[in-house]
């Protein structure tokens, strides 16, 4: 079941950016669209996310982004209350998730068998999350595997 949170809390992330910042004191739910920086080394490569957005919730934070180019786009969802390491780490992946999509279909996630990862979380606020991940992200099958390092986040809802 929080399988399905993290996934539907990823998915939804874009739309609340659309609609701009905002919160709702009756969900517990702030998002932010555009405020902070989210980079990583993606397959050995710099990445940069041109316009992150970001949710939290009472229980949980996302964040994903899209290159300048929009070739690539990186998600991050996790399970936190406060600062610390959250595993990503399958099949414990049930407290985060990992993704990467590429142009032209190719998908890669930590919620596959083999992958792996951690997100540490140094600042959690109502207002932002700081912090940096890491993770093994498997593609295609066992061996179709994306290293995903350097990653840093500092997003202000």
């Amino acid at each position: 079941m929080r399988r399905v949170s993290m996934l539907f809390a990823a998915a939804t992330i874009s739309l609340a950016a659309a609609c701009g910042g905002s919160s709702d004191s009756t969900t517990g739910i702030t998002t932010g669209g555009t405020s902070g920086t989210f980079s990583a080394t993606v397959g050995g490569v710099a990445w940069t996310a041109a316009s992150p957005a970001s949710l939290i919730t009472t229980t949980g934070v996302s964040v994903t982004g899209s290159n300048a180019a929009n070739t690539i786009t990186v998600t991050l969802s996790f399970l936190a209350t406060g600062p610390g390491t959250v595993s990503l780490n399958f099949p414990q992946s049930t407290n985060g998730i990992g993704t990467v999509n590429k142009t032209g279909g190719q998908g890669y996630s930590t919620v596959a068998t083999g992958g792996t990862g951690t997100v540490t979380t140094t600042t959690l606020t109502a207002h932002r999350a700081i912090g940096t991940f890491s993770f093994d992200a498997i593609g295609s099958g066992p061996t179709d595997i994306l290293h995903v390092t350097n990653g840093k986040f500092d997003i202000t809802f």
